[in-house]
């Protein structure tokens, strides 16, 4: 409100100024003052007003990106209220430079909605309730650089004023798909836990045995399958308690269990594969003139899914993959030129086995990857690199993801064929080159270690617990608000809603030229290897957790280009 101040040093001053005098009408002052009722009560003093004079500026640049945000969303009968754009545009293209080049359209991406938000809130008079709004947004990424910040931006996730379904005559379903997860039962509880506790939701059913079971349509109590539990509670086991299965189904089968179960809403957790499974049914729904509302959680330990920052269970999977490198550490460096291999899951991305590597700090001494091409032989490969390590340092440790076989190449850069487990068939090669016929090829004591599934069977830790709770009741505040064919995620590290049909043929991989992946270059100490075969990102946007986001042509197992 008023004139937003040119600096914040003259901000600070104007604004001291004004509480001296008590300008009570300065509209600087009544701004600060509409800022401090959105808050909490209380007088407002000098240092406030001055940290609120700095944002100023920051301020006026969101404003304007959210004008360019608004602009876009709103309809036309409400994009006519707006007509002081092109002035305000104006007023900023005369400005200084650097005042306006944070102007940007936002591609704001939100889940369609099916059922209009009627009902007030069980919230609406819960004075902890922060309710986010319509137009709510999170960027996809809080850095920028010589081309601006990024156009693109997802729906904040949580609570509405007004609600499109709860109480006693709502019927929802929660389904579990896909491999095993650490935090699979602790969403499954608390999607429970919020649809009873906070909305009221009359009958909660659970389909076991993944899609197979919803095709059915018949699902348990979920209520009494938790009480079952006992005073443990579901989030300290592993695994899952409605059970899961791989098998897809066509949509119009999901759909007939929808119908048959009468649901309100339906809350899948799974993976790529269940997430394609969810977004068919929702096309489907669709097309029958269903009002059913499908909130999918991701998740997978390989921490694959694209356009989030992380999917839950990774940090548990990470912990425990860490300490099965500890194995291997402790045992190469106990045998005389020790060669410790530790094999991790990561059929399509190597996030498990880079983030374990970078937790046992000294420890590895290379990590390959799937995204990563290597040479196995000649002077610059995995084997001379190896035998250099075991002369200098008398032990060394490789941390190996089980998807590394697409991208070994020989001494000419041509691919080697890897036959079966990639984890056995690199120990046979190590064992031939270690034969003991030269000093550089003396014999190696070689330890092979892999965890396998032990990794993906832990209950959740205290991290992925919490990330799992909130998971859970933001796909429920988004679904009870009427919005379907959505993905609750991490953004920006806020809650998004991210519409399942974005990540159509696309998924996570690690990136092999991005900072986290040259931080673990760095640790190690390992080579380049072979760059010429790398995975390639769709752009430089990186993930906290070091990845991308690739895309394919059509629907395949991978999305790494083979």
């Amino acid at each position: 409100p008023g004139r937003t101040p040119r600096t914040s040093q003259e901000g600070a001053k104007r604004a001291c100024r004004d509480l001296r005098n008590e300008e009570s009408a300065s509209p600087w002052r009544q701004g600060l003052t509409r800022a401090q009722d959105r808050t909490a009560p209380g007088f407002l003093d000098r240092a406030a007003v001055a940290r609120a004079a700095a944002v100023a500026e920051m301020q006026r640049h969101v404003a304007c990106i959210l004008l360019g945000a608004a602009a876009a969303l709103q309809p036309p009968a409400v994009r006519r209220s707006a007509r002081a754009a092109p002035r305000r545009q104006a007023a900023l293209d005369t400005a200084a430079p650097d005042e306006a080049e944070l102007c940007v359209t936002i591609d704001v991406r939100r889940p369609r909605r099916v059922v209009d938000a009627t009902i007030p809130s069980p919230f609406a008079f819960d004075e902890h309730a922060a309710f986010v709004d319509a137009d709510d947004f999170v960027l996809a990424s809080a850095t920028g650089g010589g081309d601006g910040l990024r156009d693109r931006a997802y729906a904040r996730a949580g609570p509405r004023k007004a609600v499109a379904r709860a109480g006693s005559k709502t019927t929802a379903g929660v389904v579990t798909c896909g491999g095993l997860c650490p935090g699979l039962n602790t969403v499954v509880q608390e999607l429970h836990r919020c649809l009873v506790g906070q909305y009221g939701v009359g009958k909660v059913l659970g389909f076991e045995g993944g899609y197979a079971g919803l095709a059915a349509g018949e699902g348990v109590d979920l209520g009494e399958r938790l009480a079952a539990q006992g005073v443990a509670g579901a989030y300290a086991q592993g695994g899952t308690l409605l059970g899961t299965s791989r098998p897809q189904r066509p949509a119009r089968d999901l759909a007939d269990g929808v119908e048959r179960a009468g649901l309100d809403a339906l809350f899948v957790v799974g993976g790529d594969g269940t997430m394609r499974g969810a977004n068919a049914l929702c096309d489907e729904l669709a097309a029958r003139g269903s009002t059913c509302c499908v909130a999918v959680v991701p998740k997978t330990i390989d921490n694959d899914i694209p356009l989030v920052d992380r999917s839950f269970g990774f940090d548990t999977a990470v912990a425990e993959a860490k300490r099965f490198v500890d194995v291997a550490a402790v045992e190469a460096r106990s045998f005389p030129r020790g060669l410790g291999v530790v094999r991790l899951m990561g059929r399509d991305a190597g996030f498990l086995a880079v983030h374990a590597a970078l937790a046992a700090p000294g420890d590895v001494d290379a990590c390959l990857v799937p995204e990563k091409a290597f040479a196995l032989d000649g002077p610059d490969g995995l084997l001379a690199y190896v035998a250099d390590r075991l002369e200098r340092r008398g032990s060394a440790v490789l941390v190996v993801a089980e998807g590394v076989g697409a991208r070994v190449v020989d001494g000419a850069g041509e691919s080697v064929e890897v036959s079966g487990d990639v984890g056995p068939w690199l120990c046979d090669r190590f064992r031939d080159f270690f034969d003991g016929s030269s000093p550089l090829r003396a014999k190696a004591s070689l330890k092979y270690v892999d965890p396998s599934y032990a990794v993906r069977a832990a209950p959740s830790n205290a991290a992925d617990t919490i990330f799992c709770s909130r998971l859970a009741q933001h796909a429920v505040h988004g679904a009870l608000a009427g919005y379907t064919a959505f993905a609750v995620g991490a953004v920006n590290t806020h809650l998004a809603e991210i519409p399942l049909s974005d990540f159509a043929n696309r998924a996570a991989v690690c990136s092999v030229s991005g900072r986290l992946f040259g931080d673990l270059v760095r640790s190690t100490g390992q080579p380049s290897f072979v760059r010429e075969y790398d995975a390639v990102c769709d752009d430089d946007l990186e993930s906290p957790t070091g990845g991308c986001v690739v895309t394919w042509g059509g629907p395949t197992e991978t999305g790494v280009v083979k």
